[in-house]
């Protein structure tokens, strides 16, 4: 992790695509930011194309106004590739944003909770980043685990509210059974938006020939 982690940090975000609104990852009406590079390999992944180098490069503060300037978000959710590699950076951004607005953020993280207090320990930008954090979805994905909950991986990945915001919402939406995603259209590409079903994942392969891109 420390190597991965020298390697990452750096003013800019490296970042696999974005989309301004949907409700599959997350309560309420927020914009997805999926970035690049991650620390695990994890068998079954549906996000290998985020793994390793790649992706595109912007300011903290560009994108900050990109989410900022979308109408009706209550807040922002970061996924990847794996955002703690990047936790400078994206704790920028999120500072950012709440000097102008205030959001909600949700992060999944491939690290456990206890596994990135140790890092926020050693890691001045980590302790940052995960002290923005209201509701965290932590743990690497375990494909025998599984459990088909909506907009969570594997049985073994908690949801922690890590503040108040989610409280009255978090069990509701995280403890459904079933998943939905969605299929948006940018440029000449495709993308799918949610956690998938095992069969919404083999559609999606033999509709793009896994060219798309999905978070």
């Amino acid at each position: 992790m420390d190597e991965k982690w020298e390697q990452h940090q750096r003013l800019e975000i490296n970042y696999s695509h974005f989309v301004p609104d949907t409700t599959l990852l997350g309560p309420y009406h927020r914009g997805v930011l999926w970035v690049q590079g991650c620390c695990f390999s994890c068998e079954g992944c549906v996000a290998q194309s985020m793994q390793g180098a790649g992706g595109s490069y912007a300011a903290p503060e560009q994108l900050a106004e990109y989410f900022l300037r979308q109408p009706g978000l209550e807040g922002l959710t970061i996924s990847g590739g794996e955002p703690f590699l990047q936790a400078e950076a994206l704790g920028g951004m999120m500072e950012s944003i709440r000097s102008r607005k205030d959001m909600g953020l949700i992060v999944y993280s491939g690290l456990y909770l206890e596994e990135l207090q140790a890092l926020a320990e050693k890691k001045s930008a980590a302790e940052r980043f995960l002290s923005q954090i209201d509701l965290l979805i932590d743990g690497r994905y375990e494909k025998k685990l599984d459990d088909g909950r909506m907009a969570v991986g594997s049985s073994n990945q908690t949801v922690h509210l890590l503040t108040d915001r989610y409280r009255n919402c978090a069990d509701e939406y995280y403890q459904r059974n079933g998943r939905r995603t969605e299929i948006t259209c940018v440029g000449n590409r495709l993308r799918l938006v949610g956690v998938p079903s095992a069969e919404a994942f083999t559609l999606w392969k033999n509709l793009t020939g896994a060219s798309g891109s999905v978070g």
